[in-house]
C-alpha cells in the first residue's frame, strides 16, 4: 500500500472516533440496566422471618414476683456466681431456672460484646455472669447454650478481649461470631393487607418495619436470655435490656441513632425474651457506652433477674444508674407499643408477656424481691 493510501484525514478520525463512542456508550447503558447490584437478579427474595414469643411457654403466676434483685459484698467470681443463682431462684423459690429452661432447650444468650474493652472498664457484659447463667442452663437441662451478638467493633476483637468467648467455649457453650450469611429479613410488625412490607410511621414514634437480623443463632434457639450491662449512653441516656438487642441488627443501623427512643422501644416490641438478668456488677455511670476509665465505673455487685423487661429497665435506671425513669422517653414508648393495659398487652405478635414501667406498682403489689447474699 502507498503512504498516501495509509493517510486518515482528520475528518475519517472524527467519523470512526464517534463511532465507536456510540457503541461504547450503548454496551455501558446495556450493562447499567442489566447489573445487578444484589446478584440475585431473577431469584425469589426469602419471605421476612417472625420471632416467636420466646417467654409464652412459661408458666409464671401472675402473683410470682416480677423483679428478684441480689446484692453481694465483692466483685469475686463467687460471689458473682451465688448472684445469679440468688437473683434468678427469687423468681421461682430458689428453682433456679426450672420452668424457664426445660430439657432439650437450645438457649441464646445475647450479652452486650459490642466493643473491644476490658471487662474492668463496664462497656460489655461480666464474663463471670454469662459462665454462672451458662451453668444454670445446663443444670435445668438446656441441650445446648449458644452465646451470640453482633458488635460494633471487629466482633472477633470484642469476644476476645471481653473475656466472653473464652468464657463460653470454656462452659460448652456455642459462640457465633456474625457473618453475612447470618443474617435475614425480620417482620418486626406485620406487612400491609396486600402482603407489602409495613412501612414504619416516624410521626408515630415507629422505626421497624421489616430489618435484617442475625438470624442464626435465633433460627435453632428455643428460648432466649438477655444479660445486658447497666451503663450510661451519650444519646439514649441508658443502655439496658431493651437498647441491647440492637447487637441484633445487621444493615445500616447507626441510621437510628437519628431517632434513638423510638429505636429501643421498637426493640423492646421486637423480642419477648425467656428471661431478662442484668449485669449491675459494675455500672458505667458516664461516658457511656464504650467508657474506657475506671473513673466512670461504679461497683454495684448486683444482679437484676426480671420476667419484664420493660420494668427492669426501669428498675436499674432508677436503682443503679441512680435516674429518674419518668424522664427516660423510650419508656413510655416502650409502654403504649406493647405495655400491660387494662385489655392486656398490646401486640401482634407478643400476646403474652409481662411488660409495665410501673415499678413503685410493683412494688406495692410485692412483686419486687431483694436480698443480699
Amino acid at each position: 500500500m502507498t503512504a498516501e493510501a495509509n493517510k486518515v484525514t482528520r475528518r475519517d478520525f472524527l467519523k470512526r472516533g464517534g463511532t465507536t463512542l456510540v457503541v461504547a456508550s450503548a454496551a455501558a447503558g446495556a450493562a447499567a440496566v442489566l447489573y445487578d447490584r444484589t446478584g440475585k437478579a431473577g431469584l425469589r427474595q426469602p419471605a421476612a422471618e417472625k420471632l416467636p414469643n420466646y417467654f409464652a411457654e412459661v408458666e409464671h403466676s401472675v402473683s410470682a414476683p416480677r423483679i428478684s434483685v441480689a446484692r453481694g459484698a465483692d466483685g469475686s467470681a463467687e460471689t458473682i456466681d451465688r448472684l445469679v443463682r440468688a437473683a434468678v431462684g427469687g423468681l421461682r423459690g430458689g428453682k433456679g431456672l426450672l420452668g424457664f429452661i426445660t430439657k432439650g432447650d437450645v438457649v441464646l444468650l445475647k450479652p452486650n460484646v459490642g466493643f473491644e474493652r476490658a471487662p474492668a472498664v463496664g462497656a460489655t457484659t461480666n464474663p463471670e455472669v454469662v459462665r454462672s447463667i451458662i451453668r444454670l442452663c445446663r443444670e435445668a437441662g438446656a441441650y445446648k447454650v449458644i452465646v451470640a451478638d453482633n458488635p460494633i467493633e471487629a466482633a472477633a476483637n470484642c469476644f476476645a478481649r471481653s473475656g466472653i468467648q473464652a468464657v463460653a467455649e470454656r462452659e460448652g457453650a456455642r459462640v457465633i461470631l456474625p457473618a453475612r450469611v447470618h443474617f435475614r429479613p425480620l417482620a418486626i410488625r406485620p406487612p400491609n393487607a396486600d402482603g407489602s412490607p409495613y412501612r414504619p410511621d416516624p410521626a408515630r414514634h415507629e422505626a421497624l418495619g421489616t430489618w435484617e437480623i442475625l438470624w442464626e443463632p435465633l433460627r435453632e434457639a428455643t428460648k432466649v436470655i438477655g444479660i445486658p450491662p447497666i451503663k450510661d449512653h451519650n444519646l439514649c441516656y441508658a443502655s439496658m435490656g431493651m437498647k441491647n438487642w440492637y447487637g441484633l441488627l445487621g444493615g445500616r443501623r447507626n441510621q437510628f441513632h437519628q431517632a434513638i427512643h423510638d429505636i429501643v422501644s421498637d426493640l423492646g416490641l421486637m423480642l419477648s425474651p425467656t428471661l431478662m438478668i442484668a449485669d449491675g456488677t459494675r455500672v458505667m455511670m458516664r461516658n457511656g457506652p464504650t467508657g474506657g476509665s475506671l473513673a466512670d465505673v461504679k461497683t454495684a455487685n448486683t444482679i437484676v433477674a426480671s420476667v419484664d423487661p420493660l420494668a427492669c429497665d426501669a428498675w436499674c435506671y432508677q436503682n443503679l444508674l441512680e435516674r429518674d425513669p419518668a424522664a427516660l422517653s423510650y419508656l413510655d414508648l416502650a409502654q403504649e407499643k406493647f405495655g400491660e393495659q387494662e385489655t392486656g398487652p398490646r401486640s401482634y405478635a407478643l400476646a403474652r408477656r409481662f411488660a409495665s414501667r410501673d415499678v413503685d406498682g410493683y412494688r406495692r403489689r410485692g412483686l419486687i424481691v431483694e436480698q443480699n447474699v
